[in-house]
C-alpha cells in the first residue's frame, strides 16, 4: 500500500510498521470464534422451534449471537487487514470470553471451557504481541 506523503492519519488506518508476512494467527481464531458464535445462535433458534420458552428473553440471546458473531468477523477482518482500531475490540472480546471459560470451569463443562480459554488466550498474546511489534 502506497502512502501519501503528509498523511496525517496514515498511522490510524494500517499497521505500516508490521510486514505483509507477519503471522495473523489472530486472524484466524478471531474468524473461528465468528463463525462458532454463529452456529451458536444458529443452533438456538434450532431450539427455540423444538423447545418451549419464553420468547422475549429467548429471542435477545439471539439477536446478541448473531451481533456478536457480526462483530467478531468485523474484528477478524481488521486485523486480517492490518487495522489498528480492531485490536483493542479483540482483545477486550476475548477477555470477555475468559470470563466466559471460568463460569463454564465451575460448571464443569470442562470440554467447553479449556478450548475457549487456549482460543481466548492464544489471541490476547498474539494481539498483544503485534501491537508491540508496532510501537
Amino acid at each position: 500500500m502506497q502512502e501519501r506523503e503528509g498523511d496525517k492519519f496514515r498511522l490510524m488506518r494500517r499497521n505500516v510498521w508490521l510486514g505483509e508476512d507477519s503471522p495473523k494467527i489472530s486472524f484466524f481464531l478471531l474468524l473461528t470464534e465468528s463463525i462458532l458464535v454463529l452456529a451458536l445462535g444458529l443452533y438456538m433458534v434450532a431450539l427455540g422451534f423444538t423447545h418451549d420458552k419464553d420468547w422475549l428473553p429467548y429471542l435477545s440471546v439471539i439477536g446478541f449471537a448473531f451481533a456478536g458473531s457480526a462483530a467478531l468477523f468485523a474484528l477478524a477482518r481488521g486485523v486480517k487487514e492490518g487495522k489498528r482500531w480492531a485490536n483493542s475490540p479483540a482483545i477486550l472480546a476475548n477477555l470477555i470470553a475468559l470470563g466466559v471459560a471460568k463460569y463454564q470451569f465451575e460448571a464443569g463443562l470442562y470440554f467447553v471451557a479449556v478450548p475457549l480459554t487456549l482460543m481466548a488466550i492464544t489471541v490476547v498474546v498474539s494481539l498483544i504481541r503485534e501491537i508491540s511489534k508496532s510501537s
